[in-house]
């Protein structure tokens, strides 16, 4: 067989039995059932080789360092195998030479009492071998860094849009957990991040919109210097700070209408109080209840107002900009420079200044993602954000088509001492045909 099929059939075998021991204990005949199924496959997949090592990588499965294959009909066990093995904080789950049925029960009682508990990771302290369970993933080759960052954006954005659709509870600890995740994977991909919130919409989502300004913020707070747990916290603000008005967003000229914002300030964190009221009240939704309600407000304004808190001043400014640059409705999207232009006029009164300064030294004053024409005539994509803020409007350009209109493939830094070439003006990239992500992931 190949490996992967080897691999889709250890992923059967190895669900079956996890969903087993979550209905069933150890000793009862279906289990059993299950673990001998699973054993005769390890039997003959281990006649020939130390051990078979199965990972999981930002959601995506490997066998022994070669990705699986996948179809539709497989989708719904993967996402059964994350949702049992992503508490435990298991990435890599290897089955060593010689393992048997008592391995497996041992295995199976540890995820078992693990899965009860209130520390589930823990399982990773537990004595196994020959099965070996790890947090880290050991196999050289696994996905890149950019496949993975994307991976669990996505899952963020899924798991959002699912939640505004569906009208489900907020089981506020699981998108806790894929935002940890995602920061972590960050690190050093800041630039891309940044990105993956100028992909294109087709529809109006609020799913991408609240997963923008969560990881826009989660960036900020990085930038600030703010510690791990309040960045989380903070990060949250942004996912729900929109929970309420669903998938409706502002046009740009909305955007500047007092009467559209009192009409959200009234309805939008109304409606995402009562969602996050449908499970028990906790200090960290009261305070995403208050975010919401003032990331819409003033900065300043008669002396009736109540101060503005800092997480509703962080997310005023990329929730306005993630709602100014993308269409809504008949109302087509304003270009980046342009939005943060608007944005930069209404320092002040309705931005914090501050503020301000903070995110285009974060996004830049041309988002990465952003198709630009250059003064030579040429098309590019921003590729990084210059790291002095005095030249974000100078950033590292990759072009993609010369001044004749020929295809071309080579990087131009704007920021760099002698460099002549400018940005002249910010693109729509649907009207050029073009699929700006690709050239980030290229």
């Amino acid at each position: 067989m190949t490996t992967t099929q080897v691999g889709l059939r250890l992923l059967g075998a190895l669900v079956r039995c996890l969903h087993t021991v979550t209905l069933h204990e150890v000793d009862n005949a279906a289990t059993r059932e299950a673990i001998d199924a699973l054993a005769v496959l390890l039997e003959g997949e281990l006649r020939n080789r130390m051990a078979v090592e199965l990972q999981l990588v930002g959601g995506i499965p490997f066998v022994a360092g070669a990705r699986l294959r996948l179809g539709e009909e497989h989708l719904e066990t993967v996402v059964a195998l994350r949702r049992y093995l992503e508490p435990l904080q298991i990435q890599e789950l290897s089955f060593g030479a010689g393992v048997g049925r008592e391995d497996l029960g041992r295995f199976l009682h540890a995820f078992q009492k693990h899965r009860r508990s209130r520390r589930p990771q823990a399982i990773l302290q537990e004595s196994l071998h020959p099965i070996r369970l790890d947090s880290k993933v050991s196999t050289p080759r696994m996905a890149t860094a950019p496949e993975v960052l994307v991976r669990y954006y996505a899952r963020l954005v899924v798991m959002l849009k699912h939640v505004i659709t569906s009208q489900v509870p907020v089981r506020i600890e699981r998108f806790r957990r894929v935002l940890q995740q995602l920061a972590d994977a960050s690190v050093g991909q800041e630039a891309l991040l940044v990105g993956l919130t100028r992909f294109r919409r087709a529809e109006l989502d609020g799913g991408q919109h609240g997963a923008a300004v969560a990881v826009l913020t989660l960036l900020m707070a990085r930038r600030l210097g703010v510690a791990r747990a309040p960045q989380m916290e903070l990060a949250l603000n942004g996912l729900f700070h929109d929970l309420g008005r669903g998938a409706a967003v502002l046009g740009p000229e909305q955007e500047l209408d007092r009467a559209a914002h009192e009409l959200l300030a009234r309805r939008g964190p109304l409606k995402t109080a009562l969602r996050l009221l449908q499970r028990p009240l906790l200090p960290g939704q009261l305070e995403r209840m208050v975010a919401a309600h003032d990331c819409i407000q003033h900065v300043k304004g008669d002396a009736h107002q109540r101060p503005v808190g800092m997480a509703g001043r962080l997310l005023a400014v990329p929730c306005a900009f993630d709602l100014l640059t993308f269409p809504a409705g008949s109302h087509p999207g304003l270009p980046p420079d342009q939005a943060l232009r608007l944005i930069t006029h209404r320092a002040g009164t309705r931005f914090d200044p501050r503020v301000v300064r903070l995110f285009t030294s974060v996004a830049g004053f041309y988002p990465v993602g952003t198709l630009v024409r250059l003064s030579g005539g040429q098309l590019g994509v921003v590729m990084d954000v210059p790291a002095s803020p005095a030249m974000s409007a100078r950033p590292r350009i990759r072009v993609i088509q010369d001044a004749n209109r020929l295809e071309a493939d080579y990087m131009v830094d704007l920021a760099e001492p002698g460099q002549r070439l400018a940005i002249l003006a910010s693109l729509d990239s649907t009207e050029h045909d073009l699929n700006v992500p690709h050239f980030l992931f290229s």
